[in-house]
C-alpha cells in the first residue's frame, strides 16, 4: 500500500490505515518492522519528531487545551494553565524582579505572538516591566530570548503591548520560559499565583526547600531581557506573575 510513495508526501493517516488493528491481525513480523522503518523514515523527512511520542503528526500537552476558536476567548493565559499553574491567585509587589526571572509555560498554540499581556493590581506612575518570552535548551532550561515587550505599570487593569522587540513564534505543545524583571525600582503590584500553591520546579539543594523560578543573575539590576538567559540562580520567593499572549 505504500511502495508508490514519496517519504516528503506520505502521512501519517496513510500509515495508521495500512497498520490499523484488523490488519495488524495477519501481519507478520517482517511486515511490522517494514512498517515502523517507514513511520521513521517519513518522520526524519517531514522533521515531525514528536510523532514518536504521540503517534505521528505532532502533538503535545498542549492538544488537550482548548484552542482559540467559536468561543469569545481571545488570548492564553500561560500562568495559570497546566501543568505550571498554582491554584491561588493574588496580588504581589514586583519590587523583587531587579534582574530577570524565568517561568516555564507549554505553548498553548502555534503561531506569532502579536501581544503580551499583565493584569496591574496597584499602579506606578512612571515604571515599566520587561516580559521576555525564551526558547530553552538541550538541559530544559531558559536559553535563546525570542522576543519581549516592554509594557507600563503607570495604571490598573489589563495592560497589552502589541509593539514587541523581537519576532515571537511558538510550536504547540512544546516548553518555553517567559522572564519578568523591571526596567526601574517600583512598588506596583500584579496578578499572581501564590507561591504557597505553585508547582516547584524540581530542581533544588535541600529537599525541604522549594523553587519556583530561575534568576539571570549574572545581569546587572534593571536590564532588558538578555539575548542569552544564563540560569545560575534558583529562586523560591518569586510568585508566578500572570502573563498573556494573543497570537
Amino acid at each position: 500500500m505504500l511502495q508508490n510513495l514519496d517519504l516528503d508526501t506520505v502521512t501519517f493517516a496513510q500509515i495508521a490505515s495500512t497498520g490499523d488493528p484488523i490488519s495488524i491481525e495477519d501481519m507478520n513480523e517482517q511486515e511490522m518492522i517494514d512498517l515502523i522503518i517507514v513511520n521513521l523514515a517519513r518522520l526524519c523527512v517531514a522533521g515531525e519528531w514528536d510523532g514518536l511520542l504521540s503517534a505521528g503528526g505532532g502533538g503535545g500537552f498542549s492538544e488537550v487545551l482548548p484552542l482559540l476558536g467559536s468561543t469569545d476567548g481571545d488570548q492564553y493565559d500561560i500562568s495559570f494553565a497546566p501543568p505550571w499553574n498554582g491554584t491561588v491567585v493574588t496580588s504581589q509587589n514586583v519590587s523583587g524582579l531587579t534582574k530577570p526571572h524565568s517561568f516555564p509555560f507549554i505553548a498553548p498554540a502555534t503561531g506569532t505572538v502579536s501581544a503580551i499581556g499583565i493584569y496591574v493590581a496597584s499602579a506606578s506612575t512612571g515604571d515599566d516591566i520587561y516580559v521576555g518570552i525564551y526558547s530553552q535548551d538541550t538541559n530544559f532550561l531558559p536559553s535563546t530570548r525570542l522576543g519581549y515587550a516592554t509594557i507600563s505599570l503607570g495604571s490598573t487593569g489589563s495592560i497589552y503591548q502589541t509593539s514587541l522587540t523581537g519576532t515571537v513564534s511558538l510550536t504547540a505543545g512544546q516548553q518555553y520560559w517567559f522572564s519578568v524583571g523591571l526596567a526601574q525600582s517600583s512598588s506596583a503590584t500584579l496578578r499572581a499565583g501564590h507561591d504557597a500553591y505553585l508547582p516547584a520546579l524540581g530542581l533544588t539543594d535541600t529537599l525541604d526547600s522549594k523553587h519556583f523560578a530561575i534568576e539571570d543573575d549574572s545581569e546587572s539590576t534593571f536590564q532588558v531581557p538578555p539575548a542569552t538567559f544564563t540560569p545560575n540562580l534558583l529562586d523560591g520567593t518569586q510568585p508566578r506573575y500572570g502573563i498573556g499572549l494573543k497570537f
